[in-house]
C-alpha cells in the first residue's frame, strides 16, 4: 500500500504531466510528450536511425587503408631455402587501390624474381579498373546503399511511433467518453432515485397508485446495471492508459484516480485543405519514403549487375626503389625500375550476369508498381477519414441541438406531472431518451478526435510534433 501511494504521489508530482491542483487534467499532448520521453517502444524505434548510420559506418570500411605483412623462412638438409618479408599498405579510393610497399628476400635457392639486395625493395603503384568496376564495384554500391538506408530508417521511426500514437490518442478519447457516459448515468441514478423516493412517499399518502414506484423501482435498477457496466469500461480503459505511461529506468507508471482527459476541440477546423494534404502525403508520408527508398537501391543493384556485363580488365603499374640505393642517385627511374600488370577476363554468353541484371529491373519495376499502388492507397485513407471528420462535426451540430430539445421535453414534461397532468412513465422516457442523446453526443465527439488523429496518422506527419 505504502509503495501504491508513494507511485501516486510520483505520478501527481510528474513534471511532464503538468497537473495542476484546481483541473487534473491529463491532455493528450502531454501524454505524447510522456510516451516519447520514456516508452519503451518509442526508445526502441529511436534507435533505427542509430543503427542506419552503424551501417554506414560498415559500408565505409570498405574505402579503409589496409596494413598488411607476411614472413615466410624455409630450411631443410642446413640449407636456407629462403626467407621472405614483405610489407604493404593498400589504400582503395574511388577510382582504384593505391599501394606502398617494401619486401626483402634471400636464400640460397630463392626464385629469381623475388630476389632483392640485402637492404629490401620498395613499391608503390596503383591498380586500375578499365573495364568492369570502372564506373561502379561492390564496395561503392555497398556504400551508396547505405546512405539511402538512413532516409529508410528514419521513415521506419516515424512511421512506428506514429502508429504507436494512432493507438494512444484512440484509447485516449475512448478514455474520455467512458468517463462522460459514467458522469451522465450517474446523474441519472441520483434522478431516478430521487424520483423513486419521491412517487414511494405519494404513493404512501396515496397520491400515487402503487404500481408507479414499481416502474420508478425498475427505471433505477435499469440505471445502477448501466452505471456498473460504465464503471468497468473506466477501469478498464484507465488500465489500458496507464500502460503507456513509463517513468524513468523504465519504471511503469499509474494514473491518479482524480486524473481526468480534457475536452475535446471539435469546433476547431481541420489543419490543412484537402488536396494539400494529399499532395503531401505522396511525397513525404513514412510509407512511400520507405518503398522511393527501396527503389533507389534497388537501381543501385541493376547499375551493379550491368557492370557486370563488361570484362575484366584491371591494369596494375608500380614503381619500384631499392631501399638503400648503392649508387649515389636516388632518383626514381621509371623507365627501367618497374612493374607493370594486366589483367583480361570476360565469359562468352554472360547469362549468370545477364539473368542477375534481369532480375535487378524486374524487382525495381515491382517497386516502382508498389509505390503507385500505395500512393493510391495513402490518398484514399486520407479522403476518407477527412470526410468522416467534416461529417462528424454537422452530427454534432445536430447532436448538440437534439440534446437541447430534450432537455426541454423533460423540463416540460416534469412541471406537467407536477401538476397532476404529465405521467411518470412520459417522464422517465423522454429523461431516459435525454441521457442517451447525451451519451451519444460525446459518443460523436470522441469519434470526431479519433477521425482527427486517423488523419494526422493517414498523411504520415510526425504527430507528436
Amino acid at each position: 500500500m505504502k509503495k501504491y501511494l508513494l507511485l501516486l504521489f510520483i505520478v501527481l508530482s510528474l513534471p511532464y504531466f503538468n497537473l495542476s491542483a484546481q483541473t487534473n487534467v491529463l491532455t493528450l499532448k502531454e501524454l505524447y510528450e510522456q510516451i516519447m520521453a520514456y516508452h519503451p517502444l518509442i526508445k526502441q524505434a529511436s534507435t533505427l536511425p542509430d543503427f542506419a548510420k552503424e551501417e554506414l559506418r560498415m559500408a565505409k570500411g570498405g574505402f579503409d587503408p589496409k596494413l598488411a605483412t607476411s614472413y615466410s623462412r624455409k630450411e631443410f638438409d642446413k640449407k636456407n631455402y629462403y626467407d621472405h618479408l614483405d610489407g604493404k599498405l593498400k589504400i582503395p579510393n574511388w577510382i582504384g587501390d593505391l599501394f606502398i610497399g617494401a619486401e626483402r628476400s634471400s636464400g640460397q635457392l630463392l626464385n629469381p624474381e623475388n630476389t632483392t639486395d640485402n637492404n629490401g625493395l620498395a613499391t608503390m603503384g596503383m591498380q586500375i579498373a578499365l573495364g568492369k568496376d570502372f564506373w561502379i564495384d561492390q564496395r561503392r554500391a555497398t556504400l551508396k546503399q547505405a546512405k539511402i538506408f538512413q532516409s529508410i530508417a528514419l521513415a521506419d521511426k516515424i512511421k512506428i511511433i506514429n502508429k504507436i500514437l494512432l493507438s494512444v490518442a484512440k484509447d485516449y478519447w475512448e478514455w474520455y467518453f467512458t468517463e462522460k457516459e459514467l458522469f451522465y448515468l450517474t446523474k441519472g441514478i441520483e434522478l431516478a432515485e430521487d424520483r423513486f423516493k419521491a412517487v414511494r412517499q405519494r404513493v404512501q399518502l396515496g397520491e400515487l397508485a402503487a404500481i408507479d414506484s414499481v416502474q420508478a423501482k425498475i427505471v433505477l435498477q435499469e440505471r445502477i446495471i448501466q452505471f456498473n457496466q460504465a464503471s468497468l469500461e473506466v477501469k478498464n480503459i484507465r488500465l489500458t492508459i496507464m500502460n503507456y505511461i513509463w517513468g524513468d529506468n523504465d519504471i511503469p507508471m499509474v494514473l491518479a484516480e482524480q486524473v481526468m482527459p480534457e475536452n475535446p476541440n471539435w469546433q476547431s477546423n481541420p489543419t490543412n485543405e484537402i488536396e494539400t494534404l494529399v499532395v503531401y502525403a505522396k511525397e513525404n508520408h513514412p510509407e512511400i519514403l520507405k518503398i522511393k527508398g527501396k527503389v533507389n537501391q534497388l537501381d543501385v543493384d541493376r547499375q551493379l549487375a550491368q557492370n557486370n556485363l563488361l570484362p575484366t580488365a584491371n591494369l596494375e603499374y608500380a614503381l619500384l626503389q631499392n631501399i638503400q640505393p648503392t649508387t649515389s642517385s636516388t632518383r626514381l627511374n621509371a623507365q627501367n625500375n618497374y612493374k607493370v600488370g594486366f589483367q583480361f577476363e570476360f565469359p562468352l554468353f554472360l547469362r549468370k550476369e545477364r539473368g542477375k541484371l534481369g532480375q535487378a529491373r524486374i524487382k525495381k519495376f515491382q517497386n516502382e508498381l508498389e509505390l503507385k499502388q500505395t500512393q493510391r492507397d495513402i490518398e484514399t485513407e486520407i479522403r476518407k477519414a477527412y470526410n468522416e471528420l467534416l461529417n462528424l462535426r454537422l452530427q454534432i451540430v445536430e447532436q448538440t441541438s437534439m440534446v437541447a430539445n430534450y432537455q426541454i421535453l423533460v423540463d416540460g414534461e416534469y412541471k406537467r406531472f407536477l401538476s397532476g397532468e404529465g405521467s411518470l412513465f412520459l417522464i422517465n422516457t423522454q429523461e431516459t431518451k435525454l441521457i442517451e442523446s447525451q451519451i451519444k453526443l460525446e459518443s460523436q465527439k470522441m469519434k470526431f478526435e479519433k477521425a482527427r488523429a486517423t488523419l494526422s496518422w493517414a498523411v504520415g506527419k510526425s504527430m507528436w510534433e
